[in-house]
């Protein structure tokens, strides 16, 4: 779950950060977020989908996080314990590094 938290956090700081009011920035969350979502497994399950899904739920972090709370709560992954860790840690530096930065510049414009 931290991990998770730490995906978007660093996805919603990049993203607000080079926004200039409010508005603009519930928009796009709201484009994002209801995608993110029903692509993550939370709402159905992922096997058997057609093939441009599989890739879209493989490319999707909150897929591997649903997955691994799954697996903590039932037993049942179908990603794997290693590789859904890996996947949110790798999500997650790189979200944070990238909100950072654009932190950083919009500070330093300002």
């Amino acid at each position: 779950m931290l991990l998770v938290g730490l995906v978007f956090a660093g996805l919603g700081t990049a993203i607000g950060s080079s926004l200039k009011d409010m508005q603009g920035f519930q928009l796009i969350m709201n484009l994002l977020v209801m995608p993110i979502i029903f692509l993550s497994g939370a709402l159905f399950p992922l096997n058997n989908l057609p093939t441009a899904l599989m890739v879209a739920t493989r490319v999707d972090p909150l897929s591997y996080g649903i997955d691994g709370l799954g697996g903590v709560l039932i037993g049942l992954t179908q990603f794997g314990p290693i590789l859904n860790l890996g996947v949110l840690a790798l999500f997650a530096s790189g979200f944070l590094v990238l909100g950072a930065w654009a932190f950083s510049r919009s500070r330093s414009e300002a």
